[in-house]
């Protein structure tokens, strides 16, 4: 690594090349990084402090869900801030409070964005940059500092030239790294540490809090792009998946991989970890009968799946009906009482049951607590005349259910204790293929980002609808770019999405009745594939990214900044 000067040079000169032109990249605050507590920042004005404290849901490590945000009845998402960034966000993360942002793009830089002192702070846009936003986007990201995604050899050894022996030896300048691309980020809580995944299929560790940017640790293991990279709910260790067809579980005491899973046939698209403190299958069947309204489980296919939930009828009942070795650990489910605690099913998640998609559309449950020798996922396979391509899946809000989206234009909806498959929500003709997909806390809506639009789709059976009724709202915002990734703070309170394109055309509002609409269109993005979205675990904010991760799509090469309020 630099040392620190040559860093602020090399970061300074990048700045000003990217300024060139008529885009200009968001200046820099003056407190921008000076304060590193999220709770001396400053919020906007329209929210209310001692509402949340008073009426928040309180939920596992102090995170509280702003007022309403699982119990509503929909939510109203519009975009505030754009970073605008000049190549594909292949990659999003952010810390637990939200206080910093992080993406990873095609160019090899990993930024780092102060939220709030984007989301309510004075920097705006340019004219050129703002023209091809929706009019509610006016303010600019906060960039705090970058650093490079270094490929770095095993062995870095300089060559000795001009000499024999050590008094004579002339060592060379240090060596030039090569830039990789950021293929998947995965921030610690506190952004003490970062993990980042490189084409080469190495990770590297860096450090944020303190000496930023530098690279402690290499981890290899897998012999292609990183693609996903989650880290385990007690943070001593990490999932990653590859394009070489392999998902490894990482211990990160050792650095050493402590478990394979096998079986996909492509590259890996996607990980996520089951939300615990579901009532599901882990309780007995009356239980699950008592809490099936509640979870919103009702649906025309239940007659099929009462078979499948009788089956399950032990608290140490594994995903898979079998019983358990002899050194089974208790589950990790089984320290929350969902019946007293009805909102442990929101946050966190457990390190036992995982999700894993790849891109030939096939996804696979995987329980962890099952021997490595007797590992066997279940799967599931594209429904009949769907065409095999899955770029991103995710639970529901109580683990229950799972959603996938397709190339055609639809979202699978997966029962998860009888693995059959419920029913295909169809986006409009021309949406183009589903990118990402992220489920909102209270249980009845996911958000969907396709090509033109995204999208906050009402998948509850709470409300009769004709053939004819629009089941969505529209997000403003992205339109016409690949989104990359979307990002929803623990609060439910903001909201961040990453796009590329700059095939913008703005969205325009659409009246809605109960009856009639089941979606809302999420402003932004159009015409851009979504790499990532971000829901933060409070449901405040929500962050969505456009990139193609470097598979095919095209991007809107920008990250919005979404701010969340419930409709009562």
């Amino acid at each position: 690594m630099d040392s620190d000067d040559d860093n602020d040079d090399s970061r300074e000169s990048q700045q000003s090349s990217e300024e060139e032109g008529g885009d200009h990249s968001p200046a820099v605050s003056d407190d921008g990084s000076a304060n590193l507590d999220a709770e001396n920042t400053e919020l906007p004005s329209n929210f209310s402090t001692t509402a949340t404290t008073t009426t928040a849901t309180v939920l596992p490590q102090n995170r509280t869900l702003q007022p309403f945000a699982d119990e509503c009845k929909s939510y109203d998402i519009v975009p505030y801030v754009a970073a605008i960034h000049s190549c594909h966000i292949h990659s999003l993360d952010a810390t637990r409070n939200m206080r910093w942002v992080f993406t990873g793009g095609e160019d090899g830089f990993i930024r780092k964005y102060d939220f709030f002192a984007s989301i309510s702070g004075k920097t705006l846009l340019t004219q050129n940059q703002k023209h091809a936003q929706v009019e509610s986007v006016q303010k600019a990201g906060v960039i705090s500092s970058y650093w490079e995604n270094e490929e770095i050899p095993v062995n870095p050894k300089p060559a000795i030239v001009n000499g024999t022996g050590d008094e004579s030896a002339i060592q060379p300048d240090p060596p030039e790294y090569k830039l990789s691309p950021v293929y998947s980020l995965a921030v610690q809580s506190e952004a003490v540490w970062i993990l980042s995944g490189l084409e080469s299929g190495a990770i590297n560790l860096f450090s944020v809090r303190h000496e930023e940017g530098r690279c402690h640790h290499v981890m290899r293991k897998h012999k292609s792009p990183v693609s996903i990279l989650k880290i385990t709910h007690d943070e001593k260790g990490f999932v990653s998946g590859s394009w070489d067809k392999t998902v490894l579980l990482w211990d990160l005491n050792t650095g050493q991989v402590v478990r394979e899973f096998g079986g996909h046939n492509s590259q890996i698209s996607s990980l996520a970890f089951r939300p615990i403190g579901a009532s599901s299958i882990y309780n007995n069947n009356n239980s699950h009968n008592n809490n099936s309204n509640n979870n919103n489980n009702s649906n025309n296919n239940n007659n099929n799946n009462n078979n499948s939930y009788n089956k399950i009828t032990s608290p140490n009942s594994l995903l898979f009906d079998e019983p358990p070795p002899p050194s089974l650990p208790p589950s990790r489910n089984q320290q929350y009482d969902a019946a007293d605690d009805d909102d442990d099913d929101l946050l966190p998640h457990s390190n036992d049951i995982l999700l894993t998609t790849s891109i030939d559309g096939t996804c696979f449950i995987w329980d962890k607590r099952i021997s490595s020798s007797n590992s066997v996922a279940r799967k599931m396979s594209p429904p009949e005349k769907v065409p095999p391509w899955c770029l991103s899946a995710c639970w529901n809000a109580d683990g229950n259910k799972i959603y996938c989206g397709r190339r055609n234009g639809t979202v699978d909806e997966w029962d998860f204790a009888s693995g059959k498959f419920i029913r295909s929500l169809k986006m409009p003709s021309g949406s183009g293929p589903v990118s990402y997909v992220s489920s909102m806390p209270n249980g009845k809506h996911i958000i969907c980002a396709s090509t033109d639009n995204i999208r906050l789709w009402n998948v509850s059976e709470e409300i009769e609808f004709s053939k004819l009724a629009v089941r969505f709202l529209i997000i403003p915002g992205h339109h016409g770019g690949t989104i990359s990734q979307i990002l929803v703070d623990p609060n439910c309170r903001y909201m961040i999405t990453t796009s590329g394109n700059r095939g913008w055309e703005g969205s325009k509002e659409i009246e809605f009745s109960k009856l009639a609409v089941r979606f809302l269109i999420i402003p932004g993005h159009h015409g851009g594939t979504i790499s990532q979205i971000l829901v933060d675990p409070n449901c405040r904010y929500m962050i969505t990214t456009s990139g193609n991760r470097g598979w095919e799509g095209s991007s809107t090469e920008a990250a919005l900044f979404y701010e969340i309020n419930p409709i009562v």
